[in-house]
């Protein structure tokens, strides 16, 4: 996963778990049913926000909103 030190603030732009458009650093998280080729949708999420939970023996990483 890459880091970008700040996001892109454009379009009103806030982070979709805690709706604020604090300057630090963010991650692109895909979105499912976007991709054309080696091209896909994402969108912008606070490297902080974010808290996933990987269950090894199912092999499914999660995320609660």
């Amino acid at each position: 996963m890459r880091v970008f030190q700040h996001p892109n603030m454009g379009a009103d732009w806030k982070c979709p778990v805690c709706k604020t458009n604090e300057d630090k650093p963010i991650v692109l998280l895909g979105i499912e049913g976007t991709q054309e080729g080696h091209n896909m949708e994402a969108e912008q999420f606070h490297l902080d926000c974010i808290d996933p939970l990987y269950y090894k023996d199912r092999n499914i990483l999660t995320q609660v909103l």
